[in-house]
């Protein structure tokens, strides 16, 4: 039953088109789902994550959902993000990489963030620590690839998701959601195009952190909504010194106050602390750290310790 739930979901609403690979008529659905069988699909529990840089103004969001309910309607879709700067698949490399283990397994995340839509790029299907993800090839998943958590990847090459009718700048609602639907259907993945080998995808290249003497130099990654200042330094390459922490320049800026809450600090005053997610941050109570000190992602950071004798 699941894999005619699945084989409607990913052609019955492709049916009578003319495929554009082939050219010819494509029937993908001849076979009727029983109401049973109708009544099952729809309420399958299935929960669905949105990245993506499309933003709030344009009604691009509200298109990309309806797409998926029109073939799930039972899903749960989560909003992760709209606001990754406009085509910046490294900021959405970060977003999916820090918030996908917050869902339950088996939980979908599509990420489109997809500067190359409609070009020679290749759009993906991956599976990994109880999760599926669906992105363009753009590195999105790289940082997933890095830290082993992707175990199988691969390409949607099946015409029955390419159909003559979808968009060339708009293969998010197109062809995206009709992947995850089925997808939502049958985990399979082999259905979707041949297999990759993770390495084999487009990577986004992530600067390590770099000691020297008693200083561990890193940049700055992101700045989110509250003016917070997350670096590329993570808490677990530091924890062994954090007791003997002396401060952190940015700039012309010396920060020299350690805490573990924004209220360690004054009002409207600097420091430094861990984030949520286990990075070192710049931060101000109840102000803009990015604002005091002026700095934008890329721009160096320096922590420095007092000096213990050990050698990094």
């Amino acid at each position: 039953m699941q894999k005619v739930a699945a084989d409607c979901l990913s052609g019955s609403f492709f049916r009578n088109e003319l495929c554009s690979q082939t050219g010819t008529a494509k029937d993908c659905c001849k076979q009727s789902l029983s109401r049973t069988e109708r009544d099952v699909m729809e309420r399958r529990p299935v929960l669905i994550t949105l990245t993506t840089d499309f933003g709030l103004q344009d009604p691009y969001v509200g298109q990309l959902k309806g797409a998926l309910l029109k073939r799930c309607p039972a899903a749960t879709i989560v909003d992760l993000t709209h606001a990754i700067p406009a085509w910046d698949a490294a900021a959405a490399a970060r977003a999916i990489r820090s918030s996908y283990q917050y869902f339950p397994d088996g939980t979908i995340h599509l990420i489109v963030v997809d500067p190359g839509v409609g070009g020679r790029r290749s759009i993906l299907v991956a599976s990994g620590d109880g999760h599926f993800f669906i992105a363009p090839d753009n590195g999105i998943l790289s940082m997933l690839v890095a830290d082993s958590k992707i175990e199988t990847i691969h390409r949607c090459d099946r015409p029955e998701f390419f159909p003559s009718s979808a968009s060339a700048t708009f293969h998010g609602r197109d062809i995206m959601a009709p992947i995850a639907a089925a997808l939502a259907v049958s985990p399979d993945l082999a259905r979707f195009g041949p297999v990759m080998e993770p390495e084999s995808i487009q990577m986004i290249s992530v600067r390590k952190s770099v000691w020297k003497d008693d200083c561990v130099c890193g940049r700055v990654q992101w700045i989110d909504h509250f003016g917070n200042v997350h670096t590329s330094i993570q808490a677990d390459d530091i924890a062994y010194r954090l007791a003997a922490f002396d401060f952190l320049q940015i700039g012309e800026h010396r920060i020299s106050q350690f805490g573990r809450t924004y209220e360690d600090a004054p009002s409207g005053s600097l420091l430094v602390l861990i984030d949520s997610v286990g990075y070192v941050e710049i931060a101000a109570n109840q102000a803009s750290a990015a604002a005091l000190v002026g700095c934008i992602p890329g721009d160096p950071v320096t922590v420095c310790f007092l000096s213990t004798g050990i050698n990094v």
